[in-house]
């Protein structure tokens, strides 16, 4: 019964739309999409990223804490599946990549050493940030079925991996042509 009560809570966690902080609900030009929230500058950018990173540490721990590593793996489940089907949003939420790193942080931080690297690398050749994170998750889910033999690091990778491509679906679909600005590097000074 506490594993289902701790499993809804990592769900409200996840639920919780952090992007509220920072005002803007639409799109202007000069803003940077980061996942699906628009931000003024690379400041804000971070702290928003921070906040949903934080969002799924917080929940993977308390996972963990309460019900050890399989608790942890059903937190991580909960708040990525949160994030990307908010309850408070009217289950439209966000694009579940920050928040399916801050679980990685506590359930196997080598994994998301290697998906921020793929996500910066494939961000810098294409300045989509949305086929980086596909990228991303990709890598993460192959080098998890390389590496890993624990079932519950597995099973939790590939669970928001899944959900992520989910997501991501009108990427594939080739749909999303022109839906999102690429990321101009030269004008980065005026992020500050």
């Amino acid at each position: 019964m506490t594993l289902l009560l701790m499993v809804v809570i990592a769900y409200l966690i996840g639920s919780l739309p952090v992007h509220v902080i920072s005002g803007r609900k639409q799109l202007r030009p000069g803003m940077l999409p980061i996942g699906i929230h628009p931000v003024r500058n690379l400041r804000e950018g971070l702290v928003l990223a921070g906040l949903q990173v934080g969002k799924g540490a917080l929940a993977t721990l308390v996972g963990l804490m309460f019900h050890g590593w399989t608790g942890a793996a059903f937190a991580a489940a909960a708040v990525v599946l949160g994030d990307l089907f908010s309850v408070f949003q009217r289950f439209q939420g966000g694009r579940g990549i920050a928040v399916a790193g801050g679980t990685l942080l506590i359930l196997s931080p080598l994994l998301i050493v290697v998906g921020a690297s793929i996500y910066l690398i494939t961000l810098w050749v294409t300045r989509y940030l949305s086929v980086s994170a596909v990228f991303a998750a990709l890598g993460v889910m192959l080098l998890t079925l390389v590496l890993f033999p624990e079932l519950y690091v597995m099973g939790v990778v590939l669970f928001a991996g899944s959900l992520i491509m989910f997501r991501h679906r009108d990427l594939f679909k080739g749909r999303y042509r022109g839906a999102e600005p690429p990321i101009r590097w030269r004008g980065f000074r005026r992020w500050r």
